[in-house]
């Protein structure tokens, strides 16, 4: 009996919080290590919402101008003989829905609004603009379209207008851009899933004894993980939320920004991304700490 005593290992007490399951499991204490994890993803969550509150709003404000670009192509005075021509050979390009010949009344009417009031002398320089054709088209992004509405004006002494043509092209551009921020998202993931992981093995490796005791037992490799898991998912849904918290203040900061601009960009719209997406963040960086528990089985 003297014997047993003195090889029965001591207990040591641990005051850190534990909470309890229902059917007997125990999720890991909480400590300094889940909270440094907490901060340091919902630092990068809240990165990956920067970068899409940010294409979002360029897809506004690029989408807000395209609904409004109608192509413009500009005719010389040495050559009216073709402007009809120009027209009826327009008009039959596939994606053109409509065309309008611009006056001189609303040449002037532009020219007016273009001054702002000054005192030069709109009617009078109305007069030296060319006579120019307003395309409006059935998808202004299509650009066979556009290329071969430059390839007929410039067939028929035309010019179309190459700023509109790089304004209407801003949407590709975006496209691109879209396909980067799916990059970096998913970079970004990754790293976070990694950050999660170690912070819950260096849980797992301290309660390793107990981890062993319980598969001795025979408890199942599933309810071994399933408090890991459970605490991975809880703390990138955390890490989500406080993510989306903290973009409050800069989204209000910018709101005077995106008024001028005529965007207006949601923070609620990131809400369920940023938790869910943390959760899923979360539960990936747990399967991955707890994929090697240690089985009796296999040691024997």
């Amino acid at each position: 009996m003297k014997s047993l005593k003195r090889s029965a290992p001591k207990l040591k007490h641990n005051h850190q919080t534990s909470m309890r399951l229902p059917g007997g499991w125990q999720l890991p204490p909480f400590g300094v290590h889940q909270v440094l994890a907490l901060v340091i993803v919902a630092v990068a969550l809240w990165s990956v919402a920067l970068i899409w509150l940010a294409l979002q709003g360029g897809q506004q404000w690029v989408g807000s101008w395209q609904e409004q670009v109608k192509v413009h192509v500009y005719v010389d005075e040495k050559n009216q003989t073709s402007l009809e021509a120009l027209q009826n050979r327009l008009s039959h390009i596939e994606g053109v829905q409509s065309l309008h010949l611009i006056s001189d009344a609303e040449a002037q009417r532009w020219m007016e609004k273009w001054l702002g009031g000054s005192n030069l002398n709109a009617e009078g320089l109305s007069k030296h603009l060319p006579d120019s054709i307003e395309i409006t088209l059935h998808e202004p992004r299509v650009a066979t379209v556009l290329s071969e509405i430059q390839d007929v004006a410039e067939r028929n002494y035309g010019m179309i207008n190459e700023d509109e043509l790089k304004l209407v092209e801003a949407g590709d551009v975006l496209g691109t851009v879209q396909s980067l921020a799916w990059f970096a998202t998913l970079i970004l993931a990754l790293a976070m899933a990694l950050i999660v992981s170690n912070t819950l093995r260096m849980i797992l490796l301290a309660r390793a004894d107990e981890v062993y005791l319980m598969r001795l037992m025979g408890a199942k490799e599933w309810f071994v993980r399933l408090p890991f898991v459970l605490e991975g998912l809880a703390l990138g849904a955390g890490a989500g939320f406080l993510a989306w918290f903290l973009l409050w203040p800069l989204l209000w900061f910018s709101s005077g920004w995106q008024d001028s601009l005529g965007i207006a960009l949601s923070g609620w719209s990131m809400l369920l991304p940023l938790i869910i997406g943390g959760a899923l963040v979360g539960g990936m960086g747990a399967l991955i700490a707890t994929a090697n528990i240690v089985s009796p089985e296999t040691e024997s």
